[in-house]
Order: C-alpha cells, then structure tokens, then sequence
C-alpha cells in the first residue's frame, strides 16, 4: 500500500510538473499488474484518440479543398 501511494505521489508530482494546474487522474499504481492494465487502458485510449484525430484531420482537409474550389457566394 505504501509503495502505491508513493508512485501516485511520484505520479503526480510529474503530471503537475508537465501540466501545471490540472489535476492529476486516478490511477492504479500498487502493483506491477496494476500498472500494466493502466498502461494497456492509456494505450487503447490513445489509439481511439489517434483514430477520432486522424478523421477530424481528414474532414479539415476535405472542406478546406472543397471551399477553395467553391464559387465565391
């Protein structure tokens, strides 16, 4: 228990050092296996966030061409 605490402090300390002001998430800390599912979880969360940016991304691009081809209203 102590050791958990000690990396969520650890944890945090770096969250606030990269992102000062906003709190740092929750996250299971206590254990190797603990932080092994947080790591699978960040990574399938960012994957689907690559995914939502590369589509936002290919929208952006899609109407900025389009309206550059488009008569002048």
């Amino acid at each position: 228990a102590a050791a958990g605490e000690a990396a969520r402090e650890d944890f945090a300390r770096h969250w606030q050092a990269e992102f000062p002001g906003e709190p740092a998430p929750r996250m299971e800390l206590g254990s190797v296996r603990a932080m092994e599912r947080e790591l699978e979880r960040c990574r399938r969360h960012l994957r689907r966030l690559q995914r939502a940016l590369a589509e936002e991304r290919f929208k952006v691009g899609y109407l900025e061409a389009a309206l550059a081809r488009a008569p002048p209203p």
